[in-house]
Order: structure tokens, then sequence, then C-alpha cells
């Protein structure tokens, strides 16, 4: 956006982007002033907050790179009117965005999960205060550096035919569909860790994304971090979209590390995080948007980003969850959480068992599943710079959603709607659900009929694209 601001409208937004942190800080302050729980901070954490201005860099930059992202377009449109009738109208909504999150800031200070006596004991976060472990979660561990690869040393590492030949491609029957498309013309957002650019799999494979993870400037400006996943989830993520969809375009959406920023003890600023995420995907120019991790419809923020990709005819495929550490003492109840229905295409797992394939008893049920995809000895790549890793066969729901967004990829891109269809809100994610939950398989699973855990039943790839061109056939 940077570039379309004149000179001197980029000189009224300093102006406004300084007042708006004062004004952040200063609310902060007055907040915290008479906060009934002011108490549970100790009294250094309670100076450092109130001098956060000084003494915790880039605080407010930091957060209102996620709260800028949700009118992003609005703010734009004022920016390259430049107006004095637009200027003020950006003036306005800005303050009032900054001081909507020196309140949310102040929320999360005091918002801790359900599992807190277990999160607070795993390494990265054991023996940190209040303040380290909700910074943590904002990102202020997470590495942004680049590794060491020589130029000459860029996309030359080898693929393993166990990639190209693994059971999840078969199982959900996208051979076939591959002489009719193979993804070609699909922008896909994996909103992850990142992603490994220097992996062969993935030359000429990725288009411009974003890093939310290291702010130092306004939202408008342009300031663009190098986008390097070190935490393997994100490459892993998107290498099991291109095993299905291999001539799709991935755009990364760095949202959290895959490492720090794991397990978080105060856990409301991930799900902001998320939906900027969301956000970002469709205002750039996502068809469709990969996120392997459980959304709950309770987490509002999260909530608001999914209806509006769904508003905005952007499939949504996220993943169900893992049953998790039970050896722990872990229950179940604290892993269950309130999906959404028609705003997420929500997948299940499957896993081989003595030559069948069954449902995969670790996934968390939930009665709003709608498909299933595999989730177990899923062949995956990892970065070439993380020398301690190697690609491998994994397991874990995260699978689900890049599975699933590979094939309706393949559905884009073998039926593009048409604009008719797209100018409905909500009309193609209707039809592309549709198409997936009619043509899913229960009999290949042992099943009779829909359940917690595979909704309807495991993706046909090649069933789904027949069906999705008869649908819009008949909306023409």
């Amino acid at each position: 956006m940077q570039a379309q601001i004149s000179p001197d409208v980029g000189k009224k937004l300093d102006k406004i982007f300084i007042e708006a942190e004062g004004v952040f800080f200063e609310t902060v302050g007055k907040i915290l002033q008479n906060h009934p729980l002011k108490s549970q901070l100790s009294d250094p954490e309670l100076a450092k907050v109130l001098s956060a201005q000084k003494e915790i860099p880039y605080l407010f930059e930091r957060l209102m790179i996620f709260a800028y992202q949700k009118d992003e377009p609005q703010y734009s449109q004022w920016a390259r009117r430049g107006d004095p009738e637009s200027i003020e109208k950006f003036h306005k909504a800005f303050i009032a965005l900054a001081q909507e999150y020196s309140a949310r800031f102040v929320g999360s200070l005091f918002r801790r999960t359900r599992q807190y006596d277990f999160e607070t004991s795993l390494p990265h976060n054991r023996g940190k205060s209040r303040l380290e472990l909700v910074l943590q979660s904002i990102g202020y561990s997470a590495r942004n550096d680049i590794p060491d690869i020589p130029k000459e040393k860029w996309f030359t590492n080898k693929i393993e035919p166990e990639y190209r030949s693994q059971w999840a491609i078969d199982a959900l029957d996208t051979r076939p569909c591959w002489p009719i498309t193979k993804g070609a013309g699909v922008v896909v957002a994996v909103i992850d860790s990142g992603i490994d650019p220097f992996n062969s799999l993935f030359k000429d494979r990725i288009v411009p994304g974003f890093n939310f993870l290291k702010r130092t400037t306004p939202p408008w400006a342009d300031e663009n971090p190098p986008m390097i996943d070190w935490g393997m989830h994100g490459t892993g993520c998107s290498s099991a979209l291109l095993a299905i969809a291999p001539d799709c375009k991935i755009m990364p959406v760095r949202v959290h590390d895959g490492d720090t920023m794991n397990d978080p003890v105060y856990d409301y600023w991930i799900y902001e995080f998320v939906a900027a995420g969301i956000y970002y995907a469709v205002h750039h120019g996502a068809q469709v948007i990969s996120l392997s991790a459980p959304l709950p419809a309770t987490e509002l923020p999260l909530l608001d980003a999914a209806r509006y990709a769904y508003h905005e005819n952007v499939p949504l495929c996220t993943s169900a969850g893992n049953i998790s550490r039970i050896q722990f003492g872990l229950r179940l109840e604290d892993q269950i959480f309130k999906a959404m229905k028609k705003e997420v295409i929500l997948a299940g797992g499957v896993a081989r068992e003595d030559g069948a394939i069954r449902p995969w008893p670790i996934t968390v049920p939930h009665d709003e599943i709608d498909i299933a995809t595999p989730s177990a000895d899923v062949y995956v790549i990892v970065p070439v710079y993380m020398k301690d890793m190697q690609d491998m066969a994994v397991a874990g729901t995260s699978l689900s959603a890049p599975l699933a967004a590979g094939v309706v990829s393949l559905l884009r891109s073998a039926s593009p709607p048409s604009q008719d269809v797209l100018k409905k809100p909500g009309e193609y994610c209707r039809l592309v659900a549709s198409s997936l939950t009619k043509t899913a398989r229960l009999d290949i699973l042992g099943l009779t009929e829909p359940d917690d855990v595979v909704g309807s039943g495991l993706v046909d790839a090649f069933g789904s694209i027949q069906l999705i061109k008869d649908l819009l056939k008949g909306k023409r």
C-alpha cells in the first residue's frame, strides 16, 4: 500500500500513528489503574506494562498489524483518496482501533488456558512470568533470521519417491483427477508457521505472502520480514497440499512459529493472529485457505474472520484436532471445542489399519465434522536447513486440512465458478461443501452412516470434481 500513498498523505498518516500509539498506552494505564485483577501481576510486571511504550519495544506495531487486517481495504481506500474527509475518517477509525486493542491487550494478561498447569510445565513455557508468556504468545521469541544457504544450494534437495507414491493420494482418489487438472491457476493460502523457500518442492510454487511475526512500522508501511519456517509445521502442511494439487500456488501466511508459540499459557492472541491471517488471505487473492488448527466458534475474532471468508466465497479448510497427551492426565473435555458449522470445511482423520482404511481414533470428535482425509502415515517434506529433521511419514489432523484444501483446489481449477456464483455470498462455498460431502465414501471406512470422526466419509476427489461440474452447470 505504501507505494500508492503520496508523500503528503504519508506524513499525515505518520502523525495519526504517533497519536494512536500514545492513546494505546495511555488507555492501557487507565484500564489497569482500577482493574480488579491487577494484583495478579507482580510489581515488576505491572511497572513494565505501565511503561510499555519504552520497556516493550514495538508492542503497538506488533498488535496493530493484526488489528488492521479486518478493515485494511477501507483504510487503504481512505489513504489513496487522501482528501481531508477521508483522512479524518482514517484518523477516527484508527484511534478507535488503538483504544479497542489496548483493552484486548490488558485482557490478554488475565486469560489463561484450561490446561494451565500442564502448559506451564512445558520446557518453552517453564519458569517464565505471566508477562513473558503473553509476549511470547505475541511472537517476541519467534525466530526471523535467514538460514545460511548458498544460492547454488537452493532447490537442490531430492524429493524421495515415497512422497509421490504415498497412500494418501490414492485414498482420496486423486490420480484420476490429474489428467483433468493438477490445480493450476489456483492460489491456496496456507496459514501456518511459514514455508521453506529454498526447497525444490516449492520452486515456482510460492506467491507473495506475509510474515506477521515481526513488525517495527505502521501497518500500512511496506515491511517484509523473511518468510522462513523454523517450526517445520507450515512446510510439512504445504507439502501435503502439493501432494494432491501439485500445480497450485501457495501463499504462505505466517501467524505462529510452530515452536515457542505452541501451547500458549495465555492463549488470546493466537486466535487474533489466525483471524488476521484469514483476512489477509482473502484480501490478497487467495481462492482457498488451508488452516491446520481447530477454530472454536466461541472465539469471536475467529468466527468473524471465518464468516468473512465464507461470505467472500473462499473455502476455508480446517482440522478437527488430535486427542493427545493422555499420559499427562489431560481430559478430552478440555480439547473439545464448539466447532463452526457452514463457515468452514471441518476435516476429521482416517488411517490405514490391517490393509483397510478406518476412522483415525485420535481425531477429536465433533458433530460438525464434514468430511475426512488421511491423518496418519502421510509423507511430508521438511525444511532443508533443519539438519536434525528429515522428510518422513507423520500423523496428525494437521494434515487433514491441507489434503482437503488440495482437493478443493482441484475442484476450483477443473470448474472455475462464474462471477454470478461468486457474487452471491457463500454460494460457491456451499457448492464446494456439497460436492465433498455428497460424494464422500462411508463404505470404504466400514461405516453405514456419518459419525463425529469422519463426518460424511472419506473424500473422493474424482467424484467431487464430477459433481461440482454438474452443480455449477445448474447455476448458469
